[in-house]
């Protein structure tokens, strides 16, 4: 069975006289007198209303603008302080690094004042481990008086060490070849009991220093610690120039002399300046 609604007209008709009823009411409130009912203080009320909405709404609006532009400044004054606090730590770290730049080459100057031979001051630029031999590239050239197979030392912790020689020169720069480079030999001997030697590297700047040819009588008379220097004989480079300390003695059975590993008196590990002996003269110049 199909059932049938209620019939709209019937509702419509119900809504209708409800609101009939409630003008009905209104009119009589209005005419009655009560109360002063009227269109204008209506019209006040409701701009009123109006505008407090609208003086609130610019209120925010303006005070959030005035926000947004003190975050701008703050920000920009943030950063200038940032800028400052970085120069101030630039000009911090470039002043050490003069200072420490001055320190290094009045220790030269003092040695070169002291030292018999003339010397050139030079800065190492650059390296070539790519090389046969890990050269070392200086400021000074042919037209500083550099000349191949001069002598290069270099003045750490007291010592005037040896750093190799020059193998190459241009105009503007020369290149060293490496006291620990394993085709650097130097004629050698022990500062205190005399025992000579030949000195060479293993080709790598962290590695000690190979002495062979010592005689093995020698065993006795050496002990770790002892210096080792420069002994002159046919060699380039001038006698006394400190090459390194003893570190390790050994005694191959199958070999007639010792083998000592030198530990050498300059780090090259934080080498920057060196000294090129110009005015000691070789068969080789």
């Amino acid at each position: 069975m199909i059932k049938v609604g209620k019939p709209i007209g019937k509702y419509r008709s119900s809504s209708l006289l409800v609101v009939l009823i409630i003008i009905s009411m209104v009119l009589m409130v209005v005419t009655s007198g009560r109360y002063n009912f009227s269109l204008k203080k209506i019209g006040n009320t409701f701009f009123s209303v109006f505008q407090i909405a609208v003086n609130s709404t610019t209120g925010f609006v303006k005070n959030t603008f005035n926000s947004i532009e003190e975050l701008r400044k703050l920000k920009d004054e943030h950063e200038g302080v940032l800028k400052l606090l970085e120069s101030y730590q630039t000009r911090d770290r470039d002043f050490i690094e003069l200072k420490q730049e001055n320190l290094s080459l009045k220790k030269q100057l003092n040695f070169k004042t002291a030292s018999e031979y003339r010397f050139e001051s030079a800065e190492i630029v650059a390296q070539e481990p790519g090389n046969l031999f890990s050269t070392l590239i200086i400021n000074k050239g042919t037209r500083d008086g550099i000349l191949r197979n001069m002598p290069v030392i270099a003045y750490q912790n007291g010592f005037q060490g040896l750093v190799g020689k020059i193998v190459e020169t241009s105009l503007f720069t020369s290149k060293v070849i490496p006291l620990f480079d394993n085709i650097a030999f130097v004629a050698s001997r022990m500062l205190e009991s005399r025992y000579e030697g030949l000195v060479n590297g293993e080709g790598s700047k962290n590695s000690y220093l190979i002495m062979n040819y010592v005689t093995k009588n020698a065993y006795k008379s050496l002990k770790n610690g002892d210096l080792v220097i420069t002994s002159g004989m046919q060699s380039i480079y001038p006698k006394g120039i400190f090459i390194g300390r003893v570190r390790n003695i050994k005694i191959p059975e199958w070999q007639t002399s010792l083998v000592l590993e030198i530990e050498p008196v300059v780090d090259f590990s934080r080498l920057e300046y060196v000294l090129v002996l110009v005015g000691y003269k070789t068969n080789d110049q």
